[in-house]
C-alpha cells in the first residue's frame, strides 16, 4: 500500500475510533432540524444536500423515462453520452450477440458501458445496493430485470465508485433510485409498433402502496409485464439482400493505385464456398460447379477476396451475416417492499424481487464450407450426378448455409432477490453527533436456461444428408436406415486425392466428429425415425427430416449473491471547536461478500456432438471481506470563500481469489463565492478478475477470419505488418514475398480456442476530474463541466481472434504474447494459413480514456416574459467532448489512438468525438409536450491508423459514418388530476442507418409510434 494511502486509512481510523463499524449499505438520512433536506447521494454514504454531491452525478428522473416513451432502459439510459456505448436489444440479439469469454451467453441483455470502458467494469446499483447478475460467470446485470414503472430516478457516477461500493465500479457506477412510500393505486399502459412494420411493444404495470399506523409503515405490491416482438431483418428494405451494402476490396485497384480506393461498398457481394440452395463442387478443386438446381455456378468477380466474390451464385453476405435486430421478449417483475419505523432507534425494510425475462432470437444458419454428398443422393439434379460420376468418383463437395435450419437462441432467466435492512440512530456520546447506524443482507439468485432451440445434431444431420431412393418404396429414405452399418462419406476422401491431410476423417471442415462418432446420439437402423434432408429446394417439405436432426440443447446455470454489510456515521462537533466550519462527518463500515457461478451444458453439447456445442461446465465462487471509511470536513463555510470541504474514501479489501487490493479516493470543493463552484476528484479503482474470467474451460469455435498477412489485408495495419507476416513465414520455411503477398483464405472459418486464466491478476485503474458547477442566483440555470481522465493497467481482456492476428503483426516484432496465441500451418491446402487462434483472458499493458462532459439545465416561467402564463419550459442538455481513448497492447510498444471510430471501445463499441441530448419540455396544465434531440457526430469505419496508412482506403465520402440525429416527442394531457393520456413518436424523421451499416448511427427499427395511459388513484 502506498504511504499516502496508509495515512489517510489511518486518519479514518482513528477520527471514528470512539465506534466499531461493520457494514456499507447508504440510507436515505432524516434530518429534519434544517431548511435543507439532506440525503443520500450516488458516490458518497455521507447525508447531504444533493447540491453539494463532490463527485460529477447525471441524474435522470421517473419524468425523463416517462417522456421518453421506453420499454427498454439500457435503450433510454444511451442519451447519457458516458453510457453510449451500452448494450441494448439490438446489440445483443440474433448475428449481433456477441462472443463472452466466460462460457455465458449475453443473448438478450441490457448491459451498461460507462466510458466505453466494458461492460464488465460498470457496476449496476439498486437504490445504493448490489444487485445479482443475469450472466454466469460474471457480475453485469440485466437492466431489463428492473422494474421501469418503480424508478424515481437513474444517477450515472463515474469517478470513485470503487472506494464507495466495491469492485466492479472501475468505470463508474449506474444507481437505480426506486419509488417507496407509494400510497394508493397506481397503473400504466402502453402499446406501440414501428412505422414499416415488427417489433411491436406494449409495457402495463400496477402497483398497490399503503401507509399506515400514522405513516410509520408502508407496504408495496408491483407487478410489471413487457412485451417486444422480434425484428427480423429482411423487415427493412435497407438491411435485406440487395438493400445493405458491404464494404469489400476494390476489384479495380490489383495494383494499388492510390487515386482508386481500395475498398469499396457493394448490395451484390456473396461468400463463394456456398449458396442459398447449396454449392456443389464436382472437380474438387475448391471451385463449386453449380448450385442445388443444377444450374452453373455463376462464378462472380473474385478479385476481392477468397472466399468472396461479386455477381456470383454464391450465398449473399446479407443472408448469411444477419438474423433478428431485435429479439422477441417477454418480461414479468413482481416485488414487494415493506418497512415499519420501530422508533428513531429501530427501523426495518424489506424488498423482494421475482423477475422473468424470457428473450429468443433468430440466428445465423448452420454451415458447411465442404461436406461430401454421394451421386445417389435422390434429390440430385440428373447433370450434377453425370458430372459427379465422371469427375469425382461419384461424390462431390457440398458446401451451404442452411438457412431452413436456421438457430434460434431462447435464454430463460429468473432472477430472484431479496433485501433486509436494518437502521436507526444510536444515543450520542458527548463528542459524537447524528451518531447512526445501518446493516444491510442481500441476497440474489439467478436460474438461466439458455436454449439453443433447434440445434443441428451433427451425427442426425450426416445421416439425413446421405439420402438415398428405398429399392422397396422408390422414395427417398437414409441410407442409414437400409443399412445400419452404412457410415457417411467423410473429408478424408478429399485428403486421399491430394495425398496428404487437408481435413481428416470429420464428416465436414466445420465438425470434429466422423465415422467413429457416428450413431452416437441415435441407433441407425429403419427403427431409427431418419427422415432424408433435400438441401437443394427451398420450396421441398423438410419438417419430418428437421425434427429428427435438430432438438434442443440446454445450458442450465446458477448465479447466487449473498451481501452482507454495515456502516455507522457520525458527526464530530469537535473539529468545528477547532475552527473548521461543520463538524467531521464520518463513516466506518465493513463488508462480506460471496458470488458464486455455476453453468452446466447438457451431454450434447458437452460432447461436441451439435452445431452449437464443445461448451464445458463453468463453476466458481469467491468471498470478498472489506473494511471502509469515508470522511467530509467543510473546512470554510461563508467566510472568505462561500466554501471549502475536503471528501476522502478508501477501502481494503482481501479477495479469496486475487488477494488484497485498496481503493481510494479524494475530493475537493471549492466556491469562491455563491454561483460558482469548483470540485476534483482524485481516485484509485480495483476490479479483480470474475469467476468466468479465471474458472471457464476451454471452448472451440469457429470464426470468420481477415488474414492481417493476405493479399487483401497486408496494407491496413501498422508499417511494421508486411516484414512481421515475413518473418512469420520464414520461421514456417516458407516464401513470402511482400510486393505481392498469397491467397490465405480471407474470410475462412478459422478454429478460435477461447479459454479463461487462472493466473489472472486485478486491474487497476485511477481516474482524476476537475470540473466546475455555476448557477447564477435567480436565473434557474445550472451548468456544469468536468474534464476527467481514466488510466488502466494491467487490463484484463479476452481479445478476439480477429484483433489477436493483426496484433500479432502490427507490433513492432514478433516476439510478442499475441504471435503465441496464433497457429499457422506450414502445410496442407493453403500453407501459411491460420488454422488455430487461442483467445485466452489476459492482462494487457493499459489503455485510458479523457475528455470532458457538460450539462446544463434551465428553467423559464413565461409569466417572467410575458402577463400571461403560457406555461414552463425546462431545457435539459446533456453532452460530451471524446478527446482520448488509447490502449497500449503490451508494455513499450506505441499507443493506439480509437477515439472516434466505429469499433473504438472496448467491447467493440462506437466512441463519438462529440455527443449531446437536449431535452425540451413544455408544461401548461393540463398539457405537456417533450422534445428530445439526440446527436453525435460521424465517426470512422477503420482504425486511426488503416485511415492515416490508406488515404485511398474507400471511396470519397464513405470514410466516415453519417451522424446520429433523432428527434422524439411526446404530448401528454392530465384530465380529473388522476388520469393522464400522452402519445409518442420516436425518431420523427425516420433515419436511417449510415450507408453501409444495419445498426449505426441509429437502429433498423425506425419510426415508431406509441399511446399510452397513467392513472394515480387514492384508496
Amino acid at each position: 500500500m502506498a504511504k499516502h494511502q496508509t495515512s489517510l486509512l489511518r486518519t479514518l481510523l482513528l477520527s471514528g475510533a470512539a465506534f466499531i463499524a461493520v457494514g456499507l449499505v447508504p440510507a436515505a438520512a432524516d434530518d429534519t432540524s434544517g431548511a435543507v433536506e439532506t440525503v443520500v447521494v450516488t458516490g458518497t454514504r455521507i447525508p447531504r444536500p444533493e447540491a453539494d454531491a463532490p463527485n460529477p452525478v447525471v441524474s435522470l428522473g421517473s419524468a425523463d423515462l416517462q417522456h421518453s416513451g421506453a420499454t427498454a432502459l439500457t435503450d433510454f439510459l444511451k442519451r447519457v453520452p458516458a453510457l453510449g456505448g451500452s448494450f441494448g436489444n439490438f446489440e445483443t440479439s440474433g448475428y449481433n450477440t456477441p462472443a463472452a469469454s466466460d462460457a455465458s451467453s449475453l443473448a438478450g441483455l441490457d448491459l451498461l458501458n460507462l466510458r466505453n470502458l466494458g461492460y464488465i467494469r460498470t457496476l449496476t446499483l439498486i437504490d445504493g445496493h448490489r444487485s445479482v447478475s443475469e450472466s454466469t460467470g460474471s457480475a453485469a446485470v440485466d437492466t431489463a430485470s428492473i422494474p421501469i414503472t418503480l424508478i424515481d430516478r437513474v444517477d450515472v457516477a463515474t469517478g470513485g465508485a470503487s472506494a464507495i461500493y466495491g469492485a466492479d465500479g472501475v468505470s463508474g457506477v449506474v444507481n437505480f433510485i426506486m419509488k417507496h412510500d407509494l400510497e394508493g393505486v397506481h397503473f400504466s399502459v402502453q402499446g406501440g409498433t414501428s412505422h414499416s412494420g415488427g417489433a411491436p411493444s406494449t409495457l402495463s404495470a400496477i402497483s398497490a402502496g399503503h401507509n399506515f399506523d400514522d405513516g410509520k409503515g408502508n407496504l408495496t405490491l408491483t407487478y410489471e409485464n413487457g412485451y417486444q416482438g422480434h425484428l427480423f431483418f429482411t423487415q427493412r428494405r435497407f438491411t435485406r439482400v440487395g438493400g445493405e451494402a458491404f464494404l469489400v476490396p476494390n476489384p479495380n485497384d490489383l495494383t494499388d493505385d492510390p487515386n482508386v480506393p481500395d475498398n469499396i461498398f457493394s448490395t451484390d457481394v456473396q461468400f463463394i464456398y456456398s449458396a442459398p440452395t447449396g454449392a456443389i463442387d464436382t472437380n474438387f478443386d475448391f471451385k463449386p460447379n453449380f448450385v442445388g438446381s443444377g444450374a452453373t455456378y455463376i462464378k462472380g468477380n473474385r478479385k476481392i477476396g477468397d472466399s468472396s466474390a461479386l455477381g456470383s451464385s454464391g450465398m449473399p453476405y446479407a443472408e448469411d451475416l444477419q438474423g433478428d435486430f431485435q429479439p422477441l421478449e417477454r418480461r414479468n417483475i413482481a416485488q414487494a417492499n415493506a418497512h415499519y419505523d420501530f422508533s428513531d432507534h429501530f427501523k426495518i425494510s424489506g424488498e423482494f424481487k421475482y423477475a422473468n425475462v424470457d428473450s429468443s432470437s433468430l440466428e445465423t444458419a448452420p454451415f458447411d464450407d465442404f461436406a461430401m454428398i454421394a451421386s445417389d443422393n435422390p434429390f440430385l439434379p440428373l447433370n450434377v450426378v453425370n458430372k459427379m460420376n465422371k469427375n469425382g468418383g461419384g461424390y462431390a463437395m457440398l458446401s451451404e448455409d442452411y438457412l431452413q435450419l436456421r438457430g434460434i437462441e431462447r435464454v430463460k432467466r429468473q432472477t430472484y432477490r431479496g433485501v433486509l435492512d436494518v437502521q436507526g440512530d444510536i444515543p450520542n456520546p458527548s463528542f459524537l453527533d447524528k451518531f447512526r447506524y445501518d446493516v444491510t443482507y442481500v441476497y440474489g439468485q439467478t436460474n438461466v436456461d439458455d436454449i439453443q432451440v433447434n440445434n443441428r445434431i451433427t451425427d442426425r444431420f450426416f445421416a439425413a444428408l446421405d439420402a438415398v431412393t428405398d429399392p422397396g418404396t422408390g422414395k427417398p429414405t437414409c441410407r442409414s436406415n437400409l443399412n445400419p452399418a452404412a457410415v457417411p462419406q467423410d473429408l478424408s476422401y478429399v485428403d486421399n486425392l491430394y495425398g496428404s491431410t487437408i481435413f481428416g476423417p470429420v464428416f465436414s471442415d466445420t465438425s470434429s466428429i466422423g465415422p467413429a462418432d457416428f450413431g452416437r446420439t441415435f441407433t441407425p437402423g429403419p427403427s431409427s425415425g431418419c427422415m432424408p434432408f433435400n438441401p437443394f429446394d427451398p420450396n421441398f417439405d423438410n419438417r419430418a427430416s428437421i425434427a429428427f436432426m435438430t432438438q434442443p440443447t440446454h445450458t442450465l446455470g446458477t448465479i447466487m449473491q449473498n451481501v452482507v454489510t454495515g456502516f455507522v456515521s457520525a458527526d464530530i462537533p469537535a473539529f468545528q471547536d477547532m475552527g473548521m466550519a461543520a463538524p467531521l462527518s464520518v463513516v466506518l463500515g465493513g463488508e462480506w461478500r460471496k458470488e458464486s457461478s455455476q453453468s452446466t451444458p447438457d451431454a450434447i453439447e458437452q460432447g461436441n456432438d451439435a452445431w452449437i456445442s464443445g461448451y464445458g461446465p463453468v463453476s466458481g465462487q469467491f468471498t470478498v471481506g472489506e473494511v471502509f471509511g469515508e470522511a467530509s470536513l467543510p473546512i470554510i463555510k461563508e467566510g472568505f470563500v462561500n466554501e471549502l470541504t475536503i471528501d476522502a474514501a478508501v477501502r481494503q479489501s482481501h479477495y479469496s481469489t486475487a488477494g488484497d487490493s485498496t481503493s481510494w479516493k479524494l475530493d475537493a470543493v471549492l466556491s469562491p463565492f455563491e454561483g460558482l463552484k469548483f470540485r476534483a476528484t482524485d481516485a484509485v479503482a480495483v476490479r479483480a478478475p470474475n469467476i468466468g474470467e479465471l474458472f471457464a474451460p476451454t471452448q472451440t469455435l469457429f470464426e470468420s477470419l481477415n488474414d492481417p498477412c493476405d493479399r487483401t489485408q497486408i496494407n491496413s495495419g501498422t508499417s511494421f505488418r508486411p516484414a512481421n507476416c515475413k518473418a512469420l513465414f520464414q520461421a514456417l520455411g516458407l516464401p513470402y514475398n511482400i510486393a505481392k503477398p498469397p491467397n490465405l483464405g480471407t474470410g475462412a472459418t478459422t478454429q478460435v480456442s477461447i479459454s479463461s486464466n487462472s493466473a489472472l491478476t486485478p486491474e487497476t485503474a485511477r481516474t482524476i476530474t476537475a470540473g466546475v458547477v455555476i448557477t447564477p442566483p435567480d436565473t434557474g440555470v445550472t451548468f456544469t463541466a468536468d474534464w476527467y481522465r481514466v488510466n488502466l493497467t494491467n487490463a484484463i481482456e479476452a481479445l478476439s481472434s480477429q484483433i489477436i492476428s493483426q496484433e500479432c503483426v502490427d507490433l513492432s516484432t514478433i516476439a510478442n504474447p499475441f504471435c503465441a496465441q496464433v497457429t499457422r500451418t506450414s502445410a496442407g491446402f493453403v500453407p501459411g494459413a491460420v488454422t488455430n487462434v487461442d483467445s485466452k483472458t489476459i492482462n494487457v499493458a493499459n489503455f485510458g480514456t479523457s475528455g470532458v462532459e457538460f450539462t446544463a439545465n434551465w428553467h423559464k416561467d413565461t409569466t417572467d416574459w410575458f402577463e400571461t402564463n403560457y406555461g414552463a419550459f425546462d431545457f435539459h442538455l446533456i453532452g460530451s467532448y471524446l478527446n482520448t481513448l488509447t490502449r497500449r497492447p503490451i508494455a513499450n510498444e506505441a499507443i493506439e489512438e480509437h477515439a472516434n471510430e466505429e469499433f473504438g471501445g472496448e467491447d467493440g463499441t462506437p466512441a463519438p468525438r462529440w455527443q449531446a441530448n437536449l431535452d425540451i419540455v413544455w408544461t401548461l396544465d393540463p398539457w405537456s409536450v417533450d422534445w428530445n434531440v439526440d446527436w453525435y457526430n460521424g465517426v470512422l469505419i477503420t482504425s486511426r491508423q488503416t485511415a492515416a496508412d490508406q488515404p485511398d482506403y474507400v471511396e470519397a465520402g464513405r470514410l466516415y459514418t453519417a451522424p446520429r440525429f433523432v428527434h422524439d416527442a411526446q404530448v401528454s394531457y392530465t384530465f380529473d388530476e388522476q388520469y393522464q393520456a400522452y402519445v409518442g413518436v420516436n425518431n420523427v424523421f425516420y433515419q436511417k442507418p449510415s450507408y453501409g451499416q444495419n445498426g449505426y448511427p441509429v437502429g433498423p427499427l425506425g419510426r415508431f409510434y406509441y399511446v399510452g395511459v397513467r392513472a394515480d388513484l387514492d384508496f
